[in-house]
């Protein structure tokens, strides 16, 4: 229950209360929400059920904030990425050689055998908010190389 309040809390809580906070201001303004999922939402992996549980929540509440607030002019999407190459891919207890190895046994999972990088993310979130995605919300956007399909 440890593990699930910390992932819950921080993934899931955090969103939830600062989207409240937050959304006088947002819909007085017209804005946006972005949040993010992780592809591991919809592409389950062992020994991250905490993790993906919390994804599939904000997944949820992206898709049900979007019918909520679509006639208050209030657009909501989520962003899935799959592997990103950040800091935290340098911050395991592995040696430097078996952190690279690790790393590459990842990416060779990932179809296009690559990890994203946070300018990809960017990119994409960039075009959710333009005017270009007037009429995108609700939807889930993934950004994971392919990993999705699999």
């Amino acid at each position: 229950m440890e593990d699930y309040d910390k992932a819950f809390n921080l993934d899931v809580r955090a969103v939830v209360d600062l989207t409240t906070k937050a959304l006088p201001m947002i819909m007085a303004t017209k804005g946006n929400i972005i949040n993010l999922s992780s592809v591991g939402a919809t592409h389950l992996a062992a020994n991250l059920s905490m993790y993906t549980g919390t994804k599939v929540a904000i997944e949820n509440f992206t898709r049900v904030w979007a019918l909520e607030l679509a006639l208050k002019g209030v657009r909501v999407n989520a962003i899935a990425p799959g592997a990103v190459r950040t800091n935290i891919w340098n911050s395991t207890d592995l040696p430097e050689e078996e952190e690279r190895a690790h790393a590459a046994k990842v990416a060779e999972t990932i179809p296009v055998q690559r990890f994203a990088t946070p300018e990809e993310i960017a990119n994409v979130a960039l075009f959710l908010v333009s005017n270009e995605a007037s009429y995108v919300t609700g939807s889930i956007y993934a950004v994971d190389g392919g990993q999705g399909a699999l």
